[in-house]
């Protein structure tokens, strides 16, 4: 691995810990890797990964994406180019150098604002004015940067029916070939159906009740696996309807990749769905429950509920080929 220049990333959350993690290793870039401060999971993934990090991949913790190090890189890597911290850096210094690695399936929404398809937004969200105009400013210099072939993208979801040509822009599978071959021990136990908690509800995306309703169906031999943001209160509930809660302060790529003994993962649409398929034990089956047209709540607008939609059913297609 190339140990000059190293490349300096930033990240907010556990997957986009273990996507600039991949990146580095498929790229071959030493790369420090800026961890946000006081994030959930993030440190405690971070501690896990530690042992099994490429050479010259290091860790360190930064306040905001406002640190020198990563706001002077001469060569970069975002896990979230949506993040306001990101914007705001972009505004003031340019894009430079990049390589974005996945935040979930937001990668196919970033690559159509690259390619001039969809104008730059957080997918779902209405923004601020002050965010829309950090948005089109940054994403103004996206494109250009991508037009004049200073982006890598790598992603789970390079091979996707939905992932636009980028003009000028480089594309690059994440294969998940480093956590693969990682030979790690199961940090939990899990009974033989696992249940992936979604941020769906936990963002007001989805009924809760409804929500809370489908992961109580899966019955007393699941285990329940909650998302990183999920509601204390709602876990409790969950415990009552008879579904084994386990909390093991890290993301479902690094629990489920070690697992032993899992035939069935049901999960509702989301980024797991790409990301998964990639590191789930051999025999291991994952279903994807598409979301029910009453579940959605007026948060979640047509652009949301389609892209959702879309994604429950290629995430079943790609596990029935596995």
């Amino acid at each position: 691995m190339t140990v000059a220049d190293p490349r300096i990333g930033w990240v907010e959350s556990p997957l986009q810990l273990i996507n600039a993690v991949e990146a580095a290793a498929g790229l071959d870039e030493a790369t420090l890797i800026l961890l946000r401060r006081g994030v959930a999971q993030l440190e405690d993934t971070s501690r896990w990964l530690e042992p099994y990090l490429p050479a010259g991949v290091t860790l360190a913790e930064a306040a905001s994406a406002t640190d020198p190090r990563f706001r002077d890189a001469s060569r970069r890597l975002v896990g979230d180019a949506f993040s306001g911290q990101f914007r705001a850096v972009v505004t003031a210094t340019g894009t430079r150098d990049l390589v974005v690695v996945d935040d979930g399936s937001a990668a196919l929404h970033l690559a159509a604002v690259l390619a001039g398809i969809e104008r730059f937004s957080r997918m779902g969200q209405r923004e601020s004015a002050v965010q829309r105009t950090l948005g089109s400013l940054t994403g103004s210099r996206l494109r250009a940067a991508a037009r004049a072939g200073r982006i890598t993208l790598v992603t789970a979801y390079a091979d996707h029916p939905r992932m636009p040509a980028v003009p000028g822009a480089r594309i690059v599978p994440n294969r998940y070939a480093w956590l693969r071959s990682l030979d790690a021990q199961p940090p939990v136990d899990l009974r033989s159906v696992v249940v992936l908690g979604s941020a769906l509800a936990v963002d007001g995306y989805v009924d809760a009740a409804r929500y809370e309703a489908w992961a109580a169906a899966h019955g007393a031999d699941a285990t329940y696996l909650p998302h990183r943001r999920e509601d204390p209160a709602a876990l409790d509930r969950l415990r009552a309807a008879g579904l084994a809660v386990v909390e093991p302060g890290l993301p479902a790529e690094i629990v489920l990749g070690s697992a032993r003994g899992v035939a069935q993962v049901h999960s509702l649409p989301s980024s797991t769905g790409a990301t998964l398929a990639r590191v789930l034990p051999v025999g291991t089956v994952m279903t994807v429950t598409a979301v029910h047209d009453e579940w959605w709540t007026p948060r979640a607008d047509q652009t949301f509920r389609e892209t959702l939609a879309y994604l429950a059913r290629a995430d079943e297609a790609e596990s029935e080929e596995d």
